[in-house]
């Protein structure tokens, strides 16, 4: 199933990024979004930057989904950010993992400036290997990860704006 999402943020490329890349802004969009516990690691090569995230989250699927993930729905999610353009502009990729569920999320992600905000757009795939099922779970996963980036977006707004 396809997944895309559009975060709007009103500020420049490089200050966007440097949000993105923060490990408190990090922990504060986890944190929102609900998760019971995370790691984060951010590791930068040159201007390259790597993400690797592994967040604890509540069941809160519908009950065909629980018994396949169990109590808490384990992600790991791997962010690798190229290096910028000239403009402040990135391109990325998102890979994300529901451990113990076979359950994948690949895609790209874009990091350029629209007008005087800067937009981060998510091209990525929702992948569900279960006969009969697999169709459901993805929609369920679809629709966690875009609430996820509605979250994340707001929480974006508010640290640009200085609520932390």
């Amino acid at each position: 199933m396809d997944l895309y999402s559009e975060l709007r943020f009103d500020a420049d490329p490089v200050t966007v990024f440097a949000m993105l890349t923060d490990e408190a802004y990090i922990a504060r969009k986890t944190t929102a979004a609900k998760a019971l516990r995370h790691e984060v690691n951010v590791s930068r090569d040159g201007d390259r930057v790597t993400i690797d995230l592994k967040r604890i989250m509540p069941p809160d699927v519908p009950d065909f989904v629980r018994r396949f993930v169990g109590d808490t729905i384990d992600i790991k999610q791997r962010d690798i950010w190229e290096a910028a353009a000239a403009d402040g502009s990135r391109n990325g990729s998102i890979d994300l993992d529901m451990l113990g569920a076979p359950v994948t999320c690949t895609g790209t992600m874009r990091l350029a400036a629209n007008g005087i905000a800067t937009v981060v757009t998510i091209k990525a795939t929702v992948k569900a290997s279960l006969p009969l099922v697999g169709g459901k779970i993805e929609q369920a996963v679809h629709q966690g990860l875009t609430e996820a980036a509605k979250i994340e977006e707001q929480v974006g707004r508010d640290w640009l704006a200085g609520r932390r």
